[in-house]
């Protein structure tokens, strides 16, 4: 029988406590300008916040002008067009040379809406750090089909969730969600297994959280009770070994039907914190997603 796994997500920001290695102090206040029209309040404060600490980290390390050139020639084959510098900017977390490592403060100065879109001005502070090496060109994508192969942000109550994965080297990786509740669910590995990582093995193109290609796998559906609900999940992988955070058997929600193992939010991230730092060729990267009654 097919083993569904039901979660409710709330999206929220992980700030990450320190670890031992020698770290950056960064901060900034940043106004931020939603370009959608149809963004909520609770998107522009985390588009707010994400853009702001991004900011900070080009600030504080510099950018890489050759990923700048090399994402723009991509976006205008793609594409047609030629994004400005903000637009660019929008589109991943790889090109400022440093990494968020702790965040120490978050804060909403100010919000309104002119009628159109939102206007943010934000506080964020944190500890980061030099990004050393060339990051690992690792493909992913969060689908509602287990065929599909773009990344889809938006879902609706019920709809599956499957991870479409591709590591151009051999590695482990481990999936977490974080609720509301402040607690970290860990989708991958999977609840029976014993190893603490889900072995990669280079250039195969995996699809997690599907029955049809691993019997042994755990199937999610997204759920949700109010209009919309924001979550946060991440994706953390390694060419080392690394094992995931020590957590406990999950309850059963509100509907009786079983949670994967979990473990409190300050214990996920220290772990977190820890393992990022002790190892620099751990890529560690975040999606937001949406889910609509």
């Amino acid at each position: 029988m097919k083993r569904v796994l039901l979660i409710l997500l709330c999206a929220m920001s992980l700030p990450l406590f320190a670890a031992k290695e020698k770290l950056t102090n960064v901060s900034i206040t940043y106004d931020y300008l939603s370009n959608d029209r149809n963004e909520s309040k609770a998107e522009a404060e985390i588009h707010a916040i994400e853009k702001a600490k991004r900011r900070a980290l080009e600030k504080a390390f510099g950018v890489d002008v050759s990923s700048i050139v090399v994402s723009m020639d991509r976006e205008n084959f793609e594409e047609g067009r030629l994004f400005s510098d903000e637009e660019f900017f929008s589109l991943g977390s790889t090109v400022a040379k440093g990494e968020w490592i702790e965040t120490v403060t978050e804060k909403i100065l100010s919000i309104y809406h002119d009628g159109d879109v939102w206007h943010v001005r934000v506080f964020v502070e944190g500890k980061a750090r030099e990004k050393s090496g060339v990051p690992i060109d690792l493909q992913y994508a969060f689908i509602n089909n287990s065929h599909d192969k773009q990344n889809r942000t938006t879902y609706y109550d019920n709809d599956d969730i499957f991870l479409r994965f591709t590591s151009p080297v051999s590695g482990a990786l481990c999936v977490y969600l974080i609720d509301n509740e402040k607690t970290a669910y860990c989708l991958l590995p999977y609840m029976r297994s014993e190893k603490g990582y889900q072995d990669v093995r280079a250039n195969r193109d995996y699809v997690f959280f599907s029955s049809d290609r691993d019997k042994e796998a755990d199937e999610y559906v997204l759920t949700t009770q109010t209009a919309v609900e924001h979550n946060v999940l991440y994706v953390i992988f390694s060419p080392n070994k690394f094992t995931k955070a020590r957590d406990r058997k999950g309850a059963r929600n509100w509907r009786k039907q079983q949670v994967p193992r979990n473990l409190p939010y300050k214990d996920f991230v220290e772990w977190l914190a820890k393992v990022q730092t002790a190892d620099k060729n751990m890529q560690v990267r975040t999606e937001v997603i949406s889910i609509f009654q």
